[in-house]
């Protein structure tokens, strides 16, 4: 077992059993509270490994003098949410997110409730875990619950003007602790399905076209308004429209909340890089003004920061709100989602068929050496530029052409090389797709 390959860019996780077990958690903990070395948040989900991965997790941070506040189980943003109210030094949930049920692993998280990546302090995280170097103590611990607290702090910040009729589909997972109590709050008419967290997921936790069937099925059934889907800790969120089509890209809920934002106030909004060109269209047709970031939910946290914008997301679903201190949070989208249709008059459907759509072609995924896959992306950048294509380089190499673009990205977890296009026509994308692949094979 390569014990540093549970290390990934966002976080730290692995197969049970196979890449992560409790002698490793233990580690872990004596890393996270070497690092952080003051009072530190912990939560889990509900996999069948988080209870005793928790539990060696706790006894890690403890031997290193750090003290743990448990809230038990909770979804990943309540972590957040809690480490910042309470103004702990940081926080960390055992949880492997929107992965399926046989992994696991840690998010961390800053004093501010912003989660730590690469380059945000998980490389340093990493650094102690791979020299040992451990504080040593004995740390108290203090159980405590937050659900309350986080349900009062999303209700007051949503406003619900008429009765809309919304179907929740958990996953069997940690939102149904906490979602059913808020759309009590606001009034929503509220349907629930997947909500038993003592059972097996009835759906892949990753909530896309592939995962939200049922819930497609039940929003026709019930003529709701909406269908909304989490993911496995309530970091994504998903939506079905009253027609039962599914949305879950970054391509559609990040111009959907343009829209609600950019009426009353013009401003920046930041997306990554991967994004369709209709996002940047469509945001500047609004009168926003669109930034595009590196892919990572820390960088387009910074962004967001450091643009003053109104609001950012990501092509993979995770969105970033000023107002929700830009913590990582579906469930404040989904809210505020409801809370646009009941301020309008349109329709979900009719506010989606307003967002342009681009022909995109499959993602293409050439395997390339751990090692080398940045390498062959510098030299594809020097090729690009002997070539003299107009290109941006702030993440990967994103050839721009004057009816579509080509990106070519190195994975942060895999080795392989994506590439991907799009263009104003299917032929168009296809054509840039061929020569960002003939490119990287070229340099392999």
């Amino acid at each position: 077992m390569e014990e540093t390959s549970i290390f990934r860019a966002y976080d730290i996780r692995g197969i049970y059993g196979k890449d992560l077990n409790e002698d490793l958690a233990e580690k872990i903990g004596k890393s996270i509270g070497t690092f952080f070395q003051g009072k530190i948040g912990i939560g889990r989900d509900v996999r069948a490994s988080s209870d005793s991965l928790h539990n060696s997790l706790v006894k890690g941070i403890l031997s290193t003098g750090s003290d743990v506040v448990d809230f038990g189980v909770i979804p990943t943003p309540t972590l957040y949410f809690a480490v910042r109210r309470l103004k702990l030094n940081g926080g960390v949930i055992v949880t492997a997110s929107h992965l399926p049920p046989e992994w696991n692993g840690f998010k961390t998280c800053a004093s501010d409730g912003t989660i730590i990546s690469e380059g945000f302090g998980l490389e340093r995280i990493k650094e102690i875990y791979e020299n040992k170097r451990y504080a040593s103590g004995s740390g108290s611990i203090t159980k405590k619950s937050v659900i309350e607290d986080y349900i009062e702090e999303i209700s007051s910040k949503i406003n619900i003007n008429r009765r809309i009729r919304a179907v929740f589909d958990f996953a069997n997972s940690v939102t149904s602790l906490v979602v059913p109590q808020i759309a009590k709050n606001l009034g929503i008419d509220a349907y629930f399905i997947n909500d038993d967290i003592k059972t097996l997921p009835n759906r892949p936790y990753e909530p896309d076209q592939n995962s939200l069937s049922q819930l497609s099925e039940e929003v026709i059934k019930r003529k709701a308004d909406v269908g909304i889907a989490y993911d496995g800790d309530g970091d994504r969120v998903g939506f079905v429209d009253e027609k039962g089509r599914i949305f879950a890209s970054g391509n559609i809920t990040i111009p959907l909340f343009a829209m609600n934002y950019l009426k009353n106030k013009k401003g920046k909004v930041v997306f990554d890089i991967t994004c369709s060109s209709a996002v940047s269209d469509f945001i500047e047709k609004l009168g926003g003004e669109p930034v595009q970031v590196r892919v990572g939910h820390a960088y387009c946290v910074s962004e967001v920061k450091k643009q003053g914008a109104i609001f950012g997301g990501q092509y993979s679903g995770h969105l970033v709100f000023p107002e929700m201190n830009y913590s990582d949070d579906a469930m404040f989208p989904s809210m505020k989602l409801i809370e646009m249709l009941s301020s309008g008059n349109k329709k979900l459907s009719e506010y989606v068929d307003m967002i342009p759509v681009y022909p995109t072609t499959e993602i293409k995924q050439i395997e390339c050496d751990d090692n080398k896959k940045f390498e062959v992306i510098e030299k594809v950048k020097e090729e690009v530029k002997k070539r003299n294509y107009k290109f941006i380089d702030i993440d990967g190499v994103k050839i721009i052409d004057t009816d579509g673009w080509v990106l070519i990205r190195a994975s942060n977890t895999s080795p392989i090389i994506r590439v991907n296009a799009e263009g104003k026509t299917m032929e168009k994308a296809q054509a840039l797709l061929k020569l960002g692949e003939e490119l990287v094979r070229g340099e392999i």
